[in-house]
């Protein structure tokens, strides 16, 4: 099929493959993981559809948030304390309180986390400190307030929270159903959001040229706000749905620096450049499914759990550098 029709405009499916290659590409590799891990163990069926997709939602969610980030042209070292910081506020209020009440207060977190970090962004965007020296700082003040509601693994949420995110009211088992519906809605919002409305191109336009976008009479400040608004937002939803799929808060630095890695590697992987401006939250789906896969696909395959940390750290490595390498060629092309 020809990429321009008989009237000489432009194919849009064509246009939509063109601009989206390396978001198929992730999900084909998404696809041909799935089949090889099918065939690393003996039976792959529902539980393990559902133990992938349920595993999946806080690294998805967490991926997003970082990536609206850097498509706005910023980074945020702070989206793993961030999580901690909604783990243990879920955990500490929710537990042995009415469904009504936790989802009030799981409402209440979402936004309230959202503005902090949105608060965040102004002080970036004020001070014109570099993103990851703020963020790097404001890790630190999260990952204390995390100590300071919650100073060791405890807490609880609502039978009805373990089900919305992983499908059981115990956290265990389940169907796929309720995470995939977890997973879909979150992220159609964002992309809508991102592509269909003024302030979500707007992030696109600070990305790309902040200057550029600032003389085009953009309200650089606002995008750079809300960017970091949604960006807090969606790692609050991760710390909520880790509490759903654990049944725990745990308020560990060590356990938010590694989500902070992860969120990192997923936006390379899915596409986003860390330069700004380019990449599709889409995207992170497919990232964050394939570095959750890593270590049951390493276990699968006789690696202990010493080697296959090493093993998955060479790979998240390479990942980075591939990323790198094709931001390079997008600067040069451009």
């Amino acid at each position: 099929m020809n990429s321009v029709n008989l009237n000489g405009n432009i194919n849009p499916w064509q246009q939509i493959l063109s601009r989206n290659r390396w978001v198929l590409g992730v999900w084909l590799l998404l696809g041909a993981l799935l089949l090889w891990y099918s065939t690393l163990i003996p039976v792959f069926g529902e539980f393990q559809v559902t133990s992938i997709t349920k595993n999946s939602l806080p690294l998805v969610y967490l991926a997003i948030g970082q990536a609206i980030i850097v498509i706005g042209g910023g980074i945020d070292l702070s989206v793993g304390s961030l999580l901690l910081l909604g783990n243990v506020i879920a955990a500490r209020f929710m537990e042995d309180q009415s469904s009504g009440t936790v989802f009030v207060i799981g409402f209440g977190m979402i936004i309230g986390i959202g503005i902090l970090n949105g608060i965040t962004g102004y002080v970036i965007s004020v001070s014109k400190i570099p993103d990851i020296v703020v963020t790097l700082a404001t890790s630190y003040i999260w990952s204390g307030m995390a100590l300071l509601i919650l100073s060791s693994p405890g807490g609880g949420t609502a039978p009805e929270v373990r089900w919305l995110f992983s499908g059981s009211v115990t956290g265990i088992g389940g169907s796929p159903i309720m995470p995939i519906i977890m997973l879909i809605i979150p992220t159609g919002l964002v992309f809508l959001y991102l592509n269909r409305s003024q302030n979500g191109l707007s992030i696109y336009a600070i990305g790309s040229d902040h200057i550029a976008a600032r003389l085009t009479g953009l309200d650089v400040r606002k995008a750079k706000v809300l960017s970091y608004a949604i960006g807090g937002a969606m790692a609050s939803l991760a710390g909520l749905a880790t509490v759903a799929l654990t049944g725990t808060g745990d308020p560990r630095f060590s356990i938010g620096a590694i989500a902070t890695l992860n969120s990192v590697a997923a936006v390379v992987l899915g596409g986003v450049a860390l330069t700004g401006g380019i990449g599709s939250v889409l995207g992170m789906v497919p990232a964050a499914v394939i570095l959750i896969m890593l270590n049951p696909i390493l276990s699968a395959m006789g690696f202990d759990p010493n080697s296959a940390q090493v093993v998955q750290g060479i790979l998240i490595a390479a990942v980075m550098m591939v990323g790198g390498f094709v931001t390079l060629r997008r600067e040069r092309a451009a």
